[in-house]
């Protein structure tokens, strides 16, 4: 693989907005190749990213599904300060056309989730609405799909049909032009790992992308390209010392694990370690890149890359080399990040229209650009980023109209 990676539309998603899901009353924000979300502990920022992932998980496996694995409906309304009966989710988003070499398309997407009724019986959710909207930009949708209380109104199919379960998407995407849409949404990629997993030896199946958890790390760097393997060691030498390349161990083997190498002494001796010595730090270092460079995300597969605290047990100064990652990233793949370190952003060459702030008040999560007067601190050199969150002062631009559940979304 060479240095250019695939032509791959950045940003995935343009706009997302969140109704009552879990402790987002109403967020609408708009999202670049890369943004980062900033809040303290518990402001709400994982609940967006696991907004975006009910999305990615309802369409490939069922919105029951996905309502099961969370523990239930319960636990994704919005409870404080009153219970609400409904969560809406809602997307802009840019897809490839089926068409090849025109221009990108303009797909909005729709989900409204709530209580079923008394006449659905064992179902543990009721899609109260889902709407779908998809065409060139300068033109006339090519598609529009609208759910309302399982009928189904498809421009594509002209017969009216009923669902059983939902949502729609799941059924649309097997065929144009719905296909485009339905598989960049089940290709998003949520990192969660474990250190466990991430240390283990596993299986070399040559695997070509990276799990959730971080397994197949071993197998993935075997496959990455020449200049993808060459960038991922430069990181990592930048925040380990004496560290001078990461890799497989052998890949002919039939189980691989990552493994790094570094040079020390005046002779510049190399020493190997395999993963399950490596410390916190630097392993979760290892899986990072690993995230950013594998093959999926390079080519274009991975339309998104979703990540918790990347900078979690890396020492201070590892901040700016964490920043420069994502952002070059984000040149192939739509990056989304959260953070409680605002140090990523205190250097002169950070946007700050990159960042999303995530601020609780009374248990209700509001999330926005940075507020006006946050900014012009942070500009007037008056405090940095890192002063403002530590002290609680760093606030998000307020939404104050929140649409109604039956709005376009675009």
């Amino acid at each position: 693989m060479t240095s250019k990676a695939a032509d791959q539309p950045v940003p995935f998603i343009r706009r997302v907005r969140i109704e009552n899901y879990k402790s987002i009353g109403h967020c609408d924000v708009t999202l670049g190749p890369f943004s980062v979300l900033l809040g303290l502990n518990a402001a709400g920022k994982s609940n967006f990213l696991d907004a975006l992932r009910f999305v990615r998980d309802a369409v490939t496996y069922g919105v029951s599904r996905s309502v099961e694995t969370r523990g239930g409906l319960h636990e994704l309304l919005r409870r404080t300060p009153e219970p609400t009966d409904h969560a809406t989710i809602a997307l802009e988003l840019s897809v490839p056309s089926p068409n090849p070499g025109d221009a990108l398309w303009h797909a909005c997407y729709e989900l409204t989730i709530s209580h079923p009724d008394a006449r659905e019986h064992g179902v543990n959710v009721h899609v109260r609405r889902e709407k779908c909207v998809i065409g060139p930009p300068d033109g006339p949708p090519q598609a529009r799909f609208v759910v309302r209380d399982m009928e189904v109104e498809d421009s594509v199919e002209t017969r009216t049909r009923r669902l059983t379960r939902g949502p729609y998407l799941g059924l649309a995407r097997l065929s144009e032009p719905y296909a485009q849409l339905g598989d960049a949404l089940s290709h998003m990629f949520f990192y969660e790992p474990d250190l466990r997993v991430l240390r283990d030896a596993r299986p070399n199946t040559r695997a070509g992308v990276l799990g959730e958890d971080g397994s197949d790390v071993g197998s993935v760097l075997a496959q990455l390209g020449t200049w993808e393997r060459d960038r991922t060691s430069a990181y990592a030498a930048a925040i380990v010392p004496h560290l001078t390349s990461i890799g497989p161990t052998s890949p002919d083997e039939n189980y691989v694990a990552a493994q790094m190498t570094t040079a020390t002494g005046s002779d510049d001796t190399e020493q190997r370690f395999r993963a399950e010595s490596m410390s916190e730090g630097t392993i979760r270092a290892v899986g990072l890149l690993t995230a950013l460079f594998q093959p999926p995300a390079r080519d274009g597969q991975i339309p998104l890359v979703a990540l918790e605290e990347p900078e979690l047990a890396l020492h201070p100064m590892a901040a700016g080399v964490v920043f420069d990652a994502l952002t070059e990233a984000s040149t192939w793949t739509q990056v989304i990040a959260t953070s409680q370190s605002a140090e990523l952003f205190d250097r002169k060459e950070a946007d700050l229209s990159a960042v999303l702030v995530a601020a609780a008040d009374n248990g209700v999560t509001t999330i926005g650009p940075i507020d006006p007067v946050s900014r012009s601190i942070v500009s007037d050199g008056l405090a940095t980023m890192s002063d403002l969150l530590r002290s609680d002062q760093l606030r998000p631009v307020s939404t104050t109209d929140e649409p109604g559940e039956e709005s376009d979304a675009g």
